[in-house]
């Protein structure tokens, strides 16, 4: 399949227009390659997961984290960024990006929370002002209300992995939004919706206090919440290929980009997050 088209093909299902401003999304390393067969889908890339997809026959990746944020100046070895892109273009692979224009999609990073939490979407958080359907976050319901401890506990399962919250005015949850990643400013959006708590990630302690008694906050971990993007990301890959009528090979990383540990029980969690990703 030819490279150009399939990044096009891509970008007409997650328009970059909806991505928030300043995110580097789109073909990032094109390695001297215009035809590809076979896709690497990863969450991001480390040196570990690079060297998986050169060993699995790659030629393209699909990265939801960019590996190019900031510009860069030298591409040596004497850095991560610069040891993945010569490892790469050695190899001659080309790198995509789609991450907060995946995040605005529909189906996109924390429609895929809300799924395994059986949360029913109903609309964006924060609705995109050109595509119907996309914008950040979503806001949906539960079948009934959950008490908070049965909830936390799906939560907890769900993500794998611990979680800090701090309670807001009811015993039960049903209204519920979700930014996946780091979503701490959009938590004005969420207490403006009235739902009954907000989860996100990387929320600072006066954030905590603020919400306390007002709403659920929930931070259940960066990692944590986006570890289901390949899922989807890969189902986008392969519903390119089929209606642009190729056979286009689609392989996701069974590699764990988290670099967090826990305590205790790190072996724990990580088993847990090693069996997600490998779906």
């Amino acid at each position: 399949m030819n490279l150009h088209l399939f990044v096009q093909s891509l970008e007409s299902r997650l328009p970059p227009s909806v991505a928030m401003k300043g995110d580097r999304i789109g073909l990032q390393l094109q390695s001297g390659r215009t035809e590809i067969s076979s896709v690497f889908v990863t969450m991001e890339l480390t040196e570990s997961i690079a060297e998986e997809a050169v060993e699995c026959g790659a030629d393209c990746i699909v990265s939801f984290h960019p590996l190019i944020f900031a510009p860069l100046v030298a591409i040596t070895d004497s850095e991560r960024v610069g040891r993945i892109c010569t490892r790469l273009i050695t190899a001659g692979i080309a790198l995509v990006v789609a991450h907060t224009n995946f995040d605005a999609f529909p189906k996109g990073t924390s429609a895929l929370l809300a799924e395994r939490l059986d949360i029913s979407v109903e609309k964006p958080l924060v609705p995109d002002a050109q595509y119907d359907g996309f914008g950040m976050g979503i806001v949906g319901s539960l079948n009934a209300p959950e008490a908070i401890a049965d909830f936390a506990a799906r939560l907890h399962a769900v993500t794998s992995a611990p979680l800090r919250y701090t309670l807001g005015s009811k015993p039960d949850l049903q209204r519920i939004a979700i930014v996946g990643g780091s979503g701490a400013s959009f938590i004005d959006a969420a207490l403006a919706t009235g739902v009954d708590a907000f989860i996100t990630a990387d929320i600072k302690y006066h954030d905590f206090h603020r919400t306390k008694g007002v709403m659920m906050l929930i931070d259940a971990g960066h990692y944590e919440m986006e570890q289901f993007v390949p899922l989807g990301l890969a189902a986008l890959a392969e519903a390119i290929a089929q209606e642009q009528g190729q056979n286009l090979r689609v392989v996701r990383s069974s590699r764990v980009p988290n670099p967090i540990l826990y305590y205790p029980h790190t072996e724990e969690y990580q088993r847990q997050q090693h069996d997600t990703i490998r779906g």
